[in-house]
């Protein structure tokens, strides 16, 4: 079989991460970069001169030697190039977030699907080896049942002026809590401020909370004006509670043995009667690949055994519809919203 002919819409800071992936793929022929930076297309040349670059997207989208295009561009252009490359019949893999308007995103997930096109969004961590081992613990009951989680993706770093710190880094955590959380989600609230731009009113930090139809709750804090530079999951669990901490080289999860038994009807209030166990800490071994390599495979994979991906493009819309939520609450100083 043919390999699957892929170009690369977008080549800055993280679409070069996908150029290179997808070089080193032996499932597929990256054939050609677009950007409208022609110092980013000179970086791909010198690296990779074999490539066709152009700082025109329907060179690619329109080609008959490209079956799939990838779109790490600037998230407002998301729908843009993936709804050309969709309807030139072009299997698509688009980054976080799928685009910035539901409809539109609804769009792309009906025109893929009536075209029998893979569409993916690129939700990173979902293909991460400690994510695989938090759905299991959570899917087998090993930490009994989940009462709540909260994440935490705050840092000192670069500072966006085209997106807010809800919508550069949330969609990382919201996949996860989405992942794992076997219920929908209904409500969603959030509080946060701006204090680096206040003309343009983009918030640097975002305090999020999402309710789900069964009683749990999951809560995140996102920021890039922070002393500490913090990637973590803690699940609280009826049994058990653990964390997924990104930031360790390799003791990524810790599974604590710490939990509520129940009570003792003889006692005379409930706060007394319960029972609290505190055992020990264990550290999984937890296998480990680079989550792009595996995100960019996997979207190979999905195109040549014509199967769903992880990520989908409902997957993509699921995100986005508790991001424009979210956003609303941010906007009414913490008024819950419903999700759509």
């Amino acid at each position: 079989m043919e390999k699957i002919r892929v170009a690369v819409v977008g080549s800055g800071s993280w679409g070069f991460n996908h150029v290179r992936t997808f070089y080193n793929l032996n499932t597929c022929e990256l054939m050609g970069v677009s950007d409208l930076n022609e110092k980013n297309l000179i970086r791909v040349k010198n690296q990779f001169p074999e490539l066709m670059t152009s700082k025109e997207y329907t060179d690619f989208t329109r080609s008959n030697d490209i079956d799939a295009i990838v779109v790490p561009s600037s998230a407002e252009t998301h729908y843009e190039i993936a709804k050309d490359a969709l309807e030139h019949g072009k299997h698509c893999l688009v980054e976080k977030p799928i685009t910035l308007d539901i409809d539109e995103a609804q769009e792309l997930v009906d025109l893929a699907k009536q075209k029998d096109l893979v569409l993916m969004v690129g939700h990173l961590l979902l293909y991460h080896g400690a994510v695989d081992f938090l759905k299991k613990l959570v899917d087998e009951k090993k930490i009994g049942d989940m009462l709540y989680l909260y994440s935490q993706r705050v840092n000192l770093g670069k500072v966006r002026s085209n997106e807010n710190a809800l919508w550069s880094f949330a969609p990382h955590d919201i996949s996860i809590m989405l992942y794992l959380i076997d219920s929908k989600p209904v409500r969603v609230s959030a509080t946060g401020q701006s204090f680096l731009q206040k003309k343009n009113n983009i918030h640097d930090v975002v305090f999020f909370t999402i309710y789900f139809e069964n009683g749990t709750i999951a809560t995140g804090q996102v920021s890039w004006l922070d002393p500490h530079k913090i990637r973590k999951f803690t699940i609280v669990g009826s049994e058990k509670m653990v964390t997924f901490d990104d930031m360790e080289i390799r003791e990524k999860i810790r599974i604590y043995d710490k939990g509520v038994d129940g009570w003792d009807v003889s006692y005379d209030s409930y706060a007394e009667s319960m029972s609290i166990h505190d055992g020990d800490i264990s550290i999984p071994k937890v296998v480990l690949t680079e989550p792009l390599k595996r995100e960019d495979s996997h979207f190979i994979e999905c195109i040549i055994d014509k199967k769903k991906p992880l990520t989908d493009g409902q997957n993509g819309l699921d995100v986005l519809k508790v991001l424009v939520a979210a956003q609303k609450s941010l906007d009414n100083y913490g008024k819950p919203e419903d999700i759509l």
